[in-house]
């Protein structure tokens, strides 16, 4: 609320900065009272509007899914097989001899995905480093300039 200045006395400012720190209380316990309702408001929303509506549906496709199943179609039993690797001369197959083409791809892919998250993360910390380095390099030249 922003008033025009009509304070001419030294009693008249004493008033209004006691007013002004109760209108500020104020306001600070009107907002921390926003606060909770809201979080009341939208946990009670998240809970009955999304949440309940959402887990319903996933168990009736889930029932849904199971009846049809069950109904179209028999589970069939698979037996396992073993199945042994060995080169064409002969010689048997050892896990971690020899890494293949498309394993060495998915680890360079998952490095530069990696490199694309962590690169912009240290510029951000580098920034903020040099900014803060220029902010103490300014405030001791404004106080050497007080000082001469």
């Amino acid at each position: 609320m922003i008033r025009e200045s009509k304070i001419k006395t030294l009693g008249e400012l004493q008033r209004r900065k006691k007013q002004v720190r109760m209108e500020t209380e104020l306001a600070k316990r009107e907002f921390a009272h926003s606060i909770g309702t809201t979080r009341g408001n939208a946990t009670n929303f998240l809970v009955k509007k999304v949440a309940a509506p959402a887990g319903g549906a996933v168990v009736g496709l889930m029932l849904l899914n199971s009846i049809l199943s069950s109904s179209n179609k028999k589970q069939q039993v698979i037996k396992e097989t073993k199945v042994i690797h060995e080169y064409p001369d002969g010689t048997p197959y050892k896990e971690g001899r020899s890494r293949s083409k498309r394993s060495r791809l998915k680890t360079f892919t998952g490095l530069v995905g990696s490199l694309r998250v962590v690169i912009p993360v240290l510029q951000a910390v580098i920034g903020a480093f040099q900014t803060h380095k220029a902010k103490e390099a300014a405030q001791r030249a404004n106080a050497s300039a007080r000082r001469s």
